[in-house]
């Protein structure tokens, strides 16, 4: 996206300012790669601070029924009602449950953690029920 909005801005005050066509042409080309770079170390930086957040809880295990998912770990166990999630995507991996309107919390459920392949069918069944599918 940040690519995209330096494009963006970059054509505009070019158009405003009247700028040569060259002068247009490398901004544009000195812009969007530092946006670019500049987003991707922004998101390794927050996965970076994300896991050492969650680290010391060790390994967790989770169980999910039609009332919500319950999350023991080694140091701290949590229960969350699916009325905390408004919806979820699935990927190849894992399921990525998304915050409603009141929070704006984020939970990924690694399909590895499952026993057999009808456990994740039976974890999809279960998201169908209580989320909205994206």
């Amino acid at each position: 996206m940040a690519p995209l909005v330096a494009a963006i801005a970059v054509s505009v005050f070019s158009v405003l300012q009247d700028a040569p066509l060259p002068v247009w042409i490398i901004s544009l080309v000195l812009t969007v790669p530092i946006a670019f770079w500049a987003t991707v170390r922004g998101l390794r930086t927050m996965a970076r601070r994300m896991f050492s957040i969650v680290e010391p809880y060790g390994q967790c295990r989770m169980v999910a029924d039609d009332r919500g998912a319950a999350s023991t770990g080694e140091r701290v166990s949590f229960t969350v009602d699916w009325t905390v999630f408004r919806e979820y995507l699935e990927t190849p991996g894992l399921f990525v449950l998304l915050g409603g309107d009141r929070a704006a919390g984020v939970a990924v459920l690694p399909k590895r953690g499952a026993q057999d392949p009808a456990a994740v069918d039976r974890l999809r069944a279960i998201l169908d029920r209580n989320l909205k599918r994206l």
